[in-house]
């Protein structure tokens, strides 16, 4: 897939074409206006890219501005708007506790895009998917951040709501989820008034992220070649999905990125592993292959012999 022009040329912009007609994310009707609403929001303050300060990189722990030179980031336009496309499979942990999962879900094969915006006018994604729960059972998937709030939302084929949440307590989790998915969109990882990097030692830095009055953090690992490889953080949430005393429990997350490829003028990590470590044990959740990534497009991502929205 080719790289857009960015929003300042953007005019008279086509929507780039899948080669799959199959493709899905969210295919509901009411779902799929809301959804395409909500890429619109994330587009509309995606305007002007954050200022980054030169000296700052210059400044960057030793493995970050490894990281930088290795995907190109150091010199490329920042992105305002980032898409995704992916394909993978997912599980769900249904009982346990904050000591470890007892049960969960099989893997569900799913398949996706995100939306992902930066800009001096804040930061959101998007998360749009298709589950495949059984033959003929399919769950539509989304999730929301956008200024400091979380939205999950997910439907059942047959229309029944599975997930229809949001409160204080998980923000935080999906604001750091922002920076793990943005090492998919490099330039959105250069220091600023949402990320800072602190050096840990030569192969590893800690990421000190804010979206408003939530902080968090996170520790990221890079080869010597300077490929990120894996971050992790004691600040995100595991949910379970059946009948337990606690729905959210803390748990320490692990994502791990590798097999990068060039899209545009940028090299980027195409895989991707999630799991999370419990006193009894580790659980895997995601795995995942981005398929496109492109930068600063004014559109969402449309199946073939589609029209535009």
């Amino acid at each position: 897939m080719k790289r857009i022009a960015l929003f300042s040329n953007a005019v008279g912009l086509v929507a780039l074409i899948c080669a799959s007609s199959a493709w899905a994310g969210v295919s509901r009707p009411d779902m799929r206006q809301r959804v395409d609403t909500e890429i619109n929001h994330l587009i509309s303050i995606a305007k002007a890219a954050p200022a980054v300060d030169p000296s700052k990189l210059a400044a960057l722990p030793a493995p970050v501005r490894r990281f930088m030179a290795y995907t190109g980031a150091d010199k490329a336009p920042t992105a305002r708007f980032t898409r995704f496309r992916f394909t993978g499979e997912v599980r769900l942990p249904i009982t346990g506790s904050v000591q470890g999962v007892k049960q969960s879900t099989p893997w569900m094969p799913t398949q996706g895009e995100q939306y992902m915006a930066l800009s001096t006018d804040g930061l959101g994604y998007v998360w749009d998917s298709t589950w495949q729960q059984g033959p003929d059972v399919s769950i539509d998937v989304r999730d929301l951040y956008a200024r400091g709030d979380t939205h999950i939302w997910a439907v059942r084929n047959d229309g029944r709501v599975l997930v229809d949440e949001r409160h204080d307590d998980i923000n935080r989790t999906y604001m750091i989820r922002f920076f793990a998915e943005a090492t998919q969109s490099p330039t959105m990882l250069l220091p600023g008034r949402h990320l800072q990097w602190e050096a840990v030692d030569d192969r590893r830095a800690r990421a000190q992220v804010r979206d408003g009055s939530l902080t968090a953090s996170m520790v990221c690992a890079f080869t010597d070649e300077g490929a990120l490889t894996q971050c992790e953080s004691e600040d995100r949430l595991l949910r379970f999905t059946g009948d337990v005393a606690q729905r959210w429990v803390a748990a320490r997350w692990i994502m791990k990125r590798g097999d990068y490829k060039s899209f545009g003028s940028l090299r980027v990590p195409t895989t991707m592993s999630v799991t999370w470590v419990l006193p009894d044990g580790e659980f895997e959740q995601v795995r995942s292959t981005t398929l496109a990534v492109d930068f600063d497009v004014a559109q969402p991502y449309l199946p073939v012999a589609a029209s535009p929205r």
